[in-house]
């Protein structure tokens, strides 16, 4: 019989109907553990996070939580031991999304509690998310093993609990099992295909995205010099002013593809030579791991979790973070070397495939989460 884990994601449950970065990773880390040979169930859809940080909302939720850790104690405790949880994971406890919940339940039952990219945001200077803070961080202390995918989590986890002990690394990762037949991408008629093509596939809205587009026009605007056309994808509320900020770059040189399914989006980087989205304030960038598996090498800023999917002089190359010069040296060092580009876009590849896969994900799931499982039986 397979060990029973209990999921819990306090941003947003897995089934929630709106998606997101994190309801995708939760719902890749399902898929992992599944296949790891678990047998996994969602505890809860409780949803602690909140955008506020009124004092008020914080009581709310914590007066829910407990509610809800009420509950599914009675349930688990009703029911028969075959059928109750082994260990409990929680997926991105932090300052806005506390576990509440996963504490009280393990603690009730004796068994292991696991995070997932326990988490610290950015604080201003009043540092308003102070309360929500101390209380996401009563309960990562209570953690038996914290899964880290970020070298900033691991340094923030490692102060907190005074030591690297209960820390293990898990490599970013995604369903490369689920993608679709690329969807072969049509050249416009404008573009010379001896021509590189560098593509950028993002949201067009209001935040890190938009601000990424502005930085990537500023970026190409000043190396017209070198030979290249842009295909860009997304689509969103901020696109009128994006499309003005790459009014500085001849149209001739661009495509603005629009919004594409996803198989259209993995047909337009398996045709491109370099993946140009710049990863300002990316915290860890799936979409590289993407443009990875389709043979694309990358060059972006080594900002925050941009490195550990993007292997500098391997998979890509990483401009110093906010380094404009450096970032377009590296892009038209790539550009004038089609062979550096072919081996990157190889390596990238093969990497993704040994490392950054769902099925290296499930096997790093089984060699952490066996040891305290094994401890239950």
């Amino acid at each position: 019989m397979s060990n029973r884990i209990a999921f819990y994601a306090p941003i947003k449950p897995p089934d929630h109907p709106i998606p997101s970065g994190d309801r995708l990773i939760a719902r890749n880390l399902i898929k992992a553990l599944t296949l790891a040979e678990y047998s996994v169930e969602l505890a809860t859809p409780y949803i602690a996070y909140s955008k506020r940080s009124d004092p008020a909302i914080l009581a709310e939720r914590k007066r829910g939580a407990l509610d809800e850790a009420k509950a599914i104690l009675e349930r688990y405790q009703s029911a028969e031991k075959r059928d109750q949880p082994d260990l409990w994971l929680t997926y991105h406890p932090y300052c806005k999304a506390p576990d509440w919940i996963g504490p009280i339940v393990t603690e009730a039952l004796e068994i292991p509690y696991v995070t997932v990219e326990a988490a610290r945001t950015r604080q201003g200077e009043n540092d308003e998310w102070g309360p929500w803070r101390t209380e996401a961080q009563m309960g990562i202390k209570q953690a038996d093993l914290h899964l880290v995918f970020k070298p900033s989590d691991k340094a923030y986890l490692s102060e907190l609990l005074g030591g690297a002990d209960r820390l293990m690394p898990l490599a970013p990762f995604f369903d490369d099992t689920s993608l679709e037949q690329p969807i072969p991408f049509k050249s416009p008629r404008h573009f010379d295909p001896a021509t590189p093509m560098l593509v950028c596939v993002g949201m067009m809205r209001k935040g890190k995205k938009d601000q990424n587009f502005y930085l990537l026009a500023d970026l190409l605007s000043s190396l017209l010099d070198v030979p290249w056309n842009l295909v860009l994808v997304g689509s969103g509320p901020e696109e009128e002013n994006i499309r003005t900020a790459f009014k500085t770059i001849p149209s001739h040189r661009q495509h603005w593809a629009g919004e594409c399914s996803h198989a259209e989006v993995l047909g337009t980087m398996r045709a491109g030579d370099v993946f140009v989205w710049p990863g300002w304030r990316e915290p860890i960038g799936m979409v590289y791991l993407e443009a990875a598996s389709q043979g694309l090498p990358s060059v972006a800023f080594g900002d925050l979790g941009v490195p550990l999917v993007v292997e500098d002089g391997g998979t890509g190359l990483l401009a110093r973070s906010g380094d404009a010069e450096d970032y377009r040296n590296k892009l038209r060092a790539l550009l004038e070397n089609p062979e550096r580009r072919k081996f990157m876009g190889q390596a990238a590849t093969e990497k993704v495939t040994a490392q950054h896969s769902i099925a290296a994900a499930a096997r790093r799931l089984k060699t952490v989460l066996s040891p305290f499982l094994n401890n239950q039986n």
